[in-house]
């Protein structure tokens, strides 16, 4: 054992230290850049995920929505709710604008 490091160059002179050390930056560098790219890719995978989430608890909520329209619809109340709702929300809105006038 002469103490020579298995990785370092054997021929000696700057060249071979130069290359060497090169090298080593490489390997540095390929290693940072791996591990940002694991990053990145995990956060957009986590991204599309909750996309993919809030899209599937849409489509439940329209689907739930429209078995609720498909029973109700035939209702007799229910026709007459649809056709009083409207009136309602606008004399709500005038009173709401007096109020405002008002202060």
């Amino acid at each position: 054992s002469s103490g020579i490091n298995a990785e370092w160059p054997l021929r000696p002179g700057r060249a071979g230290i130069i290359g060497y050390l090169e090298d080593l930056r490489d390997q540095r560098v390929k290693t940072v850049l791996i591990g940002f790219q694991t990053l990145a890719r995990g956060w957009l995978a986590r991204k599309r995920f909750r996309k993919l989430l809030d899209m599937r608890v849409g489509v439940m909520v329209a689907q739930r929505s429209t078995r609720q329209y498909f029973v109700l619809r035939k209702w007799q109340w229910w026709r007459l709710f649809t056709k009083v709702k409207p009136l309602l929300s606008v004399s709500r809105q005038e009173e709401e604008i007096k109020e405002k006038r008002k202060k």
